[in-house]
């Protein structure tokens, strides 16, 4: 790849390289957190997929009526005890799993010079355990988590921000490529002028995926080819005068 341009990608956490297995830790600690902060039990439901912790527990007190109009104060409270029942561990737990070719992948763009990053709806204390448990943490420098947007859409940008710090020079929006399984990742790269790449190894089909504006869909991450030629098709582009 040129080495006068700085390819971005920005990926999920769950269900785009970490899978769990058995009983979730995340859930559990966000549960015991909603008791604490707002004193109801909560549940969860399938069309939370790729919403942000702090949009979740806005969005489960606000259904419940209990964020008493303080619901951005009382969700980041929550977001806080969460990262800190979470530490305390549960025998009931079960464990992080790397999804299959997630290593190889990674170890493939970061040879390629491709700056990689996080956007994910974790708050950042869970993201950081979830990669360290599977042996992916050493790849990401840089990101944006879940307690920092109420709405998964406003975490990309603030990942390029980064990323530009990072590297020291302007990122152009057409080589950032944030990878995702749900239509929530889709979208938020879509709102920013970013590009949309898929996998299916979340909860929701290809078809899905693909009708909600993903450019690339894949059935998972074993092979980085298609992802690299799409990256390197991007950088040959014409691209506009500055």
């Amino acid at each position: 790849m040129p080495s006068d341009s700085h390819v971005v990608a920005l990926f999920d956490i769950d269900g785009t390289l970490v899978r769990t297995e058995g009983a979730s830790p995340h859930s559990r600690a966000f549960k015991a957190a909603f008791r604490r902060v707002y004193g109801k039990e909560c549940s969860f439901t399938v069309g939370m997929h790729g919403m942000t912790d702090l949009q979740i527990f806005t969005m489960l007190a606000s259904d419940l009526q209990l964020d008493d109009g303080r619901h951005k104060e009382l969700a980041t409270e929550a977001c806080r005890y969460m990262a800190e029942i979470y530490r305390v561990r549960d025998e009931a737990d079960g464990r992080y799993v790397a999804l299959p070719g997630v290593r190889e992948t990674l170890e493939t763009l970061r040879g390629r010079g491709v700056v990689l990053g996080l956007v994910t709806g974790n708050v950042p204390e869970i993201a950081q355990d979830k990669l360290l448990a599977v042996g992916l943490a050493g790849f990401f420098s840089f990101g944006a988590f879940g307690s920092e947007g109420d709405e998964r859409t406003v975490l990309p940008p603030l990942a390029v921000s980064r990323a530009e710090r990072l590297t020291g020079a302007r990122v152009d929006p057409r080589l950032v490529f944030v990878v995702g399984d749900t239509p929530r990742d889709v979208a938020c790269a879509l709102d920013n002028g970013y590009r949309a790449v898929a996998v299916a190894t979340g909860h929701v089909p290809p078809q899905e995926l693909l009708k909600a504006g993903a450019e690339l869909v894949l059935p998972d991450l074993t092979d980085a080819g298609p992802l690299l030629r799409l990256m390197e098709s991007a950088e040959i582009s014409p691209r506009p005068p500055r």
